[in-house]
């Protein structure tokens, strides 16, 4: 079987996985739908008002913040590792999830103090800020292009600010603080379809502009060097994925808070079934962290009977076992 052939196979593979997933999220629950009834109420053609109900109102909503998130944080962890050099790079481990956060929690801090609500977008403005401003820490100390450094620099980065996020939390009245501790363990805080729909077309439109950017991407790979040397404009295409990047991390993050590894765990596992070509391992990297949040959200929400955990919680409790494997692998030593 020719490695075009295998990546295709692979891809309908993932694809049926993802399918499987999506409609288990909206079957499996407290109140039990049939499959058929579900495929119809999708399409409008269903005349049950329960699973039109149940389908629309309580179990679309966080089947859609599980894809986005999934496939954002898979998206950022791609292009931070193909920028970095760094196949550990994360957006959770280099301190960009954290920065958003943080963003997002002071000024959550700062409206309860002047006694104003914040809406959806003044909150991305803050999370947007918030990345962008510890990614710039982050690209200053990767000045020398070392995997290890980096890794380092964003594993202390994370710490300060989660440090700063606390600090701002202790200071918080009750009703504000258990909203940002409910939204920092890794919840779907706003289901709104509304809200959902726009998250939605942003993660559309910039997963398009990734795969046009692929063959960038591929250039990339070659290193600095191989990438000056078939016409690539290495400092300008580096702002620009880091721009998509920044901006995947912070979406993901305003939708389903502070949730850990996914972004390092899907392109590592899409490299081994596709090898490095991406032109397959960004659909493939996409379609894992779709999967691998909507996994966590099937377990999340009916694992434990009517006690819904974190779903952020679940996803480290899946990925970190994975991220402490690739840590000591010994492919990752910055020598080589």
């Amino acid at each position: 079987m020719t490695r075009r052939r295998r990546a295709i196979g692979i891809l309908i593979g993932l694809a049926g996985l993802w399918l499987f997933l999506g409609l288990a999220l909206l079957v499996v629950g407290d109140i039990k739908l049939n499959s058929l009834e579900v495929v119809k109420s999708l399409i409008g053609v269903s005349t049950d008002f329960t699973t039109n109900f149940v389908v629309w109102q309580l179990r679309l909503p966080g089947l859609l913040a599980a894809i986005i998130t999934g496939g954002e944080l898979a998206v950022s962890g791609l292009i931070l590792q193909v920028i970095t050099k760094n196949s550990l790079a994360d957006s959770s481990i280099l301190g960009i999830n954290a920065g958003a956060s943080l963003g997002v929690v002071a000024a959550t801090f700062i409206a309860g103090i002047v006694g104003s609500r914040l809406g959806s977008s003044w909150l991305l403005i803050a999370a947007l800020l918030g990345g962008l401003a510890s990614s710039g820490l982050l690209m200053l100390v990767n000045r020398q292009q070392s995997a290890i450094r980096t890794l380092l620099a964003g594993v202390a980065l994370t710490a300060v600010l989660n440090g700063i996020i606390l600090m701002l939390e202790l200071e918080m009245n009750q009703f504000d603080f258990d909203k940002v501790l409910v939204w920092l363990n890794g919840s779907f805080w706003n289901l709104g379809l509304s809200f959902l729909s726009v998250q939605l077309i942003i993660c559309a439109g910039l997963l398009v502009l990734a795969e046009f950017l692929v063959p960038t991407l591929n250039a990339l790979t070659l290193g600095n060097r191989g990438a000056y040397g078939i016409g690539v404009n290495v400092k300008l295409i580096n702002n620009v994925l880091m721009g998509i990047a920044i901006l995947c991390a912070t979406g993901a993050v305003l939708v389903g808070g502070a949730i850990s590894f996914v972004g390092l765990m899907a392109p590592n596992i899409g490299r081994k079934l596709v090898g490095q070509r991406m032109k397959y391992l960004l659909p493939v990297s996409w379609l894992i962290g779709c999967s691998l949040m909507m996994l966590a959200q099937l377990v999340a929400t009916n694992a434990f009977g009517k006690t819904a955990l974190p779903v952020g919680l679940v996803a480290s409790a899946v990925t970190m076992p994975y991220f402490i494997y690739l840590l000591f692998s010994e492919r990752f030593d910055d020598n080589k």
